[in-house]
């Protein structure tokens, strides 16, 4: 299945990883059911999947009061993402 995952086009522009590298190997390891190695390689992974699903029960149905929790998980996602690809780049390469 890694044989047919998209490249990144900023690391192949840039040579360096980018703020989503390895969402699609997290994927794949949460589908083999490897799920510690899906936060490895993603530490957001869990938020993301959360984030997405919050968001489509919202568009399903925008009456229900749910739209603060969306605001909060993509806030919290946005954080995770952002300080886990900071430690990457500062203490991995």
């Amino acid at each position: 299945m890694e044989k047919y995952m998209l490249p990144c086009m900023f690391k192949r522009i840039f040579g360096l990883d980018c703020i989503g590298c390895g969402i699609q190997r997290s994927c794949n390891f949460i589908l083999q059911g490897e799920f510690v190695k899906a936060l490895i390689v993603f530490p957001a992974i869990y938020t993301t999947i959360i984030f997405f699903l919050a968001s489509a029960f919202y568009l399903i149905d925008p009456k229900h009061r749910n739209s603060k929790i969306v605001v909060f998980l993509a806030i919290s996602n946005a954080f995770i993402m952002i300080t886990s690809y900071v430690y990457k780049m500062k203490f991995l390469f």
